[in-house]
C-alpha cells in the first residue's frame, strides 16, 4: 500500500453514476480509471494525487452520506469486491 496509487471509495449511493464520481475525484489529480461495482476504485497516475484524494475527499458529504477514501491493492480478478488482499475488507482481515 505505501506506492499504490489505487483508492477504495466506500459508502457512495447506489444511484452514483461513474461521470459524477470522476467530477469529484478529478478535483485533486487526473486519473487512469474507475471501475464501478459494489465497491468503487479509482487508479490515478501518481502516488501524490492519491493522497491527496484520501486526503481531501475522505469524509465528504454526498447524498447525504459520508464517503470513505482510503488506498487500495488495486484491481485484480478474484479482489474486485474489497480492498483487502483476499477481496475482503481490510478491516476483516486483522
Amino acid at each position: 500500500l505505501q506506492t499504490s496509487t489505487t483508492i477504495y471509495i466506500g459508502n457512495l449511493s447506489f444511484y452514483k453514476t461513474e461521470e459524477q464520481v470522476y467530477e469529484l475525484f478529478s478535483h485533486v489529480g487526473g486519473f487512469k480509471k474507475i471501475i464501478m461495482f459494489l465497491d468503487k476504485n479509482n487508479k490515478y497516475y501518481s502516488r501524490e494525487d492519491a493522497e491527496d484524494a484520501v486526503k481531501y475527499i475522505s469524509g465528504t458529504i454526498l447524498d447525504d452520506r459520508s464517503i470513505r477514501v482510503d488506498f487500495d491493492w488495486g484491481f485484480e480478478e478474484g479482489r474486485q469486491w474489497g480492498r483487502g488482499r483476499s477481496g475482503g475488507q481490510v478491516r476483516d482481515e486483522y
